[in-house]
């Protein structure tokens, strides 16, 4: 009887054993990076699923040699579901495999709490000594998603038929489901650990107006002043350099962008000789505010709008270069001089990279770049006037107005 108790009790501590075994997960080791590519909407589906093939491509090429993790979200079925999932090299199938962490049923684009819990989930099921953000989609700036323009409409201008695809629209993400800078912001605000840096595979995105709100946010912000092309990011070549043994590095990460476009644009269909970018500093982003307030309050000259160098096709300009609009303005050269100074700090010349032209879905054409500071404004424009006063970089910098 003894016996027969003492092998069913055996037989319980093995049931348990195996059964705790299986239900309960192996803990998670945090690796040296994580990186998460979140690509909101289904506009762009055809393109992100080359940017994720890109992405397995650098990774079966080794990028992930010296640890690291890369999960993806993304929204492949309906606009009110998501899946996250993590690529991974088998190495026994000799390929890159895409392993689901979580399915979203209830995931909206457009709503703080939805991203932010999305972003929360990364952390925990991807934990890492350091983390870094890639947003894929449509993008317009700063330019609050419920602002129409004059006429009413809610798209800037209609592409012209036949034009190229670009990742423009306003905000970011896709018609009906976009997301302001502010609730960016709030949804980075609120977790409980920090992306060291921002990679903005979306349109308009470097405008001095949209840095400035997240300059709280992230350390390292890479963006582009116009609009790129539908393929987005080279991301079999810019993967590896974010996860480099001494941590990611991103003016290689800007210099492979700009070399794609610039040389070897024409190996992808529907493209254009047409990449610029570049690398914004964020703590450096209140000095230059210091400097521009000091234009701004100092001597200023007049000057022709017309002159200016723009980053988009639009009939009534949006976007200008920032460098050139404060040397057309300033009258005061050692303090022009300054604000250079401090620009090449904010956007380091390494990092400051274009084509000699740019595509704008928008007219459908070329425009060639005579001046280039790498971040835009849109103080010059006449289009949201009204609304760029409010703006946290108009008031910071006209604290007289």
């Amino acid at each position: 009887m003894m016996l027969r108790q003492l092998c069913g009790i055996l037989l319980a501590v093995f049931v348990f054993v195996a059964c705790s075994k299986d239900d309960v997960p192996e803990p998670v080791v945090p690796v040296s990076h994580t990186m998460l590519l979140y690509m909101p909407g289904q506009s762009l589906l055809r393109f992100y699923e080359k940017n994720i093939q890109g992405i397995e491509q650098a990774v079966e090429s080794g990028a992930l040699k010296n640890g690291g993790r890369i999960i993806v979200c993304y929204q492949p079925k309906a606009y009110d579901q998501a899946t996250l999932f993590e690529i991974v090299y088998d190495a026994r199938q000799r390929k890159c495999v895409r392993k689901e962490l979580k399915i979203y049923e209830n995931f909206h684009a457009d709503e703080t709490a939805s991203v932010q819990e999305m972003f929360a989930d990364m952390q925990l099921l991807a934990p890492a000594d350091s983390y870094g953000l890639a947003i894929g989609c449509h993008g317009f700036g700063w330019i609050p998603k419920d602002a129409p323009l004059p006429q009413g409409r809610y798209v800037p201008e209609r592409p012209l038929p036949g034009a190229l695809i670009t990742r423009s629209t306003r905000f970011f993400g896709d018609s009906g489901h976009l997301m302001d800078i502010a609730q960016l912001a709030d949804a980075v605000a609120g977790l409980s650990y920090r992306f060291d840096y921002l990679i903005f595979d979306g349109c308009f995105m470097s405008n001095i107006e949209t840095l400035y709100d997240l300059r709280h946010s992230f350390d390292y912000i890479i963006s582009s002043p116009c609009e790129i092309m539908g393929a987005g990011f080279p991301y079999a070549r810019t993967i590896p350099y974010l996860f480099v043994s001494d941590g990611p590095d991103l003016a290689a990460v800007c210099h492979a962008f700009w070399y794609f476009y610039d040389s070897d644009w024409d190996t992808v269909a529907n493209n254009a000789r047409s990449g610029c970018i570049s690398l914004t500093v964020t703590n450096e982003l209140e000095a230059l505010a210091v400097t521009v307030a000091e234009i701004q309050v100092g001597a200023k000259r007049e000057y022709n709008v017309n002159d200016l160098q723009y980053y988009e096709g639009m009939s009534s300009h949006i976007f200008y270069d920032l460098g050139d609009y404060l040397r057309a303005i300033c009258a005061d050269d050692t303090l022009y001089a300054r604000f250079e100074e401090q620009l090449n700090r904010t956007f380091p010349a390494e990092s400051r990279l274009n084509t000699p032209s740019f595509y704008s879905v928008y007219n459908h054409r070329m425009t060639p770049i005579k001046h280039y500071s790498g971040v835009t404004t849109t103080e010059p424009s006449r289009q949201y006037a009204d609304l760029h006063k409010k703006t946290a970089w108009y008031r910071r910098t006209h604290a007289a107005d």
